[in-house]
């Protein structure tokens, strides 16, 4: 069955054209075509990593066993398939699987075409599509799958683990005003206290870090703050949004005793209401292209609370990050999930920041959501129209059975209503798909962005191989093979990275 223990990979790797004339008695040699190469891995797990890289956990026999990759993969000829695709969906040829490596003419791809990796299971078939301006662009090399047995004397992936987290001891964070709550802030760790005189310590796999003073006493829990048993504001009191006061950057390494300095600069933020209902909001700041929490914000409409920055440090640019909901633009009943990060301007933190800062150039007009998301002649028709002028990535994963088949498909494209579906070099198959009519399980996510980070980060999201369940399509069945470090890392960058995205699921 699918869901068994080992899962393999594919992933798409742009090589940029090499060559050039030699001088060689007269003759030269011809460029080489740029190639786009795929490589293959295979999930399986144990109970020890060692130097291997780790892709998830999963639980056998009550014992947590690591998910690693094995790169010596057996390919089956008829089972599985790597397919080229025109514009339209129409199966223009099929790669020939004769190893762990192929590779495809950059030229081969129609534009605006797909390649599909798919597989075939017991009259299952999974398969994932990616439309060819993202092969060019997205740095990925594998993709996966899943096969029953386990590899004989694997060689695993390597070198792609999360470094240690080093102790960092007896911080001792200077704050002008001695009762503010204070802290140390990572890319990945927070530590905060109320305590003037306590210094701080803090593990963490960075070495830089962001000293910090917040306001006590506007967090809406500051009034009965309760420390936990180490001294430290306690988790359930981290997110609390407080007003930052003093900040400095600086290496946690060669630095025992930072001095703060003062933020006077400052505007207000009000959380948005009707059109947004928003569970989580923030100021982030981008320091040397890392992430760090700046200001947690109120989310609901009824707070209000002031933020600080500093206008006159360049190295500095500030991103709003918001998630919750958000309604259609012309129909107010619709809501869809909601991600955004907008980088804000000195402008922008000089007029107050609100519900119009998150869509700053009024771009996005949300579309409207389907009653009923459907296939008809190779189109899945996935929302409606009105997304505005701001061009976007989507991933479409839906799934559609006729008798005892089951097709189950992810397709990364760019947003467009409606998505044109790659076909199967089997009728069979194919007329599954169109008959398919309205969809009962579907998963759509749809992000406006024009940086190139951000398909790496939309793919990584849904990417877990700890999860086996091919029933939940916000997991790739063939996902990209990320580690759970570079998953981490993606989520983090995610922050700082200017985007928009909306999604929407069923069941």
């Amino acid at each position: 069955m699918f869901n068994k223990q080992l899962l393999a990979i594919l992933i798409p790797l742009t090589l940029s054209g090499c060559g050039g004339g030699s001088d060689d008695g007269g003759s030269s040699q011809p460029k080489p075509k740029p190639k786009y190469t795929f490589d293959f891995a295979q999930f399986y797990t144990e109970a020890s990593a060692g130097n291997c890289s780790v892709f998830g956990k999963r639980m056998a026999g009550g014992e947590e066993l690591s998910v690693l990759a094995n790169t010596d993969v057996s390919l089956s000829l008829d089972r599985d398939k790597l397919l080229i695709q025109y514009a339209d969906g129409v199966v223009k040829e099929e790669v020939p699987l004769d190893g762990s490596r192929q590779q495809i003419n950059q030229t081969d791809v129609p534009k605006g075409g797909y390649v599909t990796f798919y597989i075939e299971l017991l009259d299952k078939y999974f398969a994932t599509s990616i439309q060819r301006k993202y092969l060019k662009s997205n740095g990925i090399n594998w993709l996966g799958y899943e096969k029953v047995d386990a590899p004989n004397n694997p060689r695993c992936v390597t070198g792609k683990n999360a470094p240690d987290a080093n102790p960092y001891t007896g911080i001792d964070i200077k704050t002008a005003d001695p009762s503010d709550i204070k802290g140390v802030v990572t890319s990945d760790k927070r530590k905060l206290t109320e305590n003037g005189s306590k210094d701080i310590d803090i593990q963490s796999r960075f070495s830089h870090a962001l000293a910090v003073a917040y306001q006590y006493g506007n967090g809406e829990n500051d009034s009965n703050l309760t420390p936990d048993e180490d001294g430290y504001v306690s988790d359930a009191d981290l997110d609390t949004p407080r007003e930052i006061t003093e900040y400095k950057f600086f290496d946690l390494a060669n630095n025992t005793e930072v001095e703060l300095d003062p933020l006077s600069e400052m505007g207000n933020w009000t959380a948005p209401a009707n059109t947004y209902d928003l569970t989580s909001a923030a100021l982030y700041v981008d320091y040397q292209q890392t992430p760090y929490i700046w200001q947690n914000l109120p989310h609901s409409a009824s707070e209000i609370i002031d933020y600080r920055y500093d206008a006159d440090n360049d190295n500095l640019s500030y991103y709003l990050t918001a998630e919750g909901t958000v309604k259609a633009s012309s129909s107010p009943s619709d809501e869809w999930q909601l991600s955004a990060a907008r980088q804000v301007s000195a402008l922008d933190l000089a007029e107050d920041l609100n519900n119009d800062t998150l869509d700053s150039d009024n771009a996005i007009s949300v579309p409207e959501k389907r009653t009923s998301v459907e296939i008809n002649n190779d189109v899945l028709t996935a929302y409606g129209n009105g997304a505005g002028v701001q061009s976007g990535i989507q991933r479409i994963a839906y799934q559609a059975t006729g008798g005892s088949t089951t097709v189950t498909h992810v397709i990364y494209a760019e947003a467009d209503a409606e998505q044109t579906i790659p076909m199967f070099d089997d009728n069979n198959v194919n007329v599954v798909i169109n008959n398919a009519g309205t969809l009962s399980n579907y998963d759509i996510s749809v992000m406006y962005t024009e940086n190139e980070q951000a398909l790496a980060a939309l793919m990584a999201e849904h990417t877990n191989p700890s999860i086996t369940d091919n029933s939940d399509l916000s997991v790739d069945p063939l996902p990209v093979l990320l580690t759970t470090y570079e998953r981490e890392q993606l989520a983090r960058k995610k922050k700082i990275i200017d985007h928009y995205q909306i999604s929407t699921s069923n069941p």
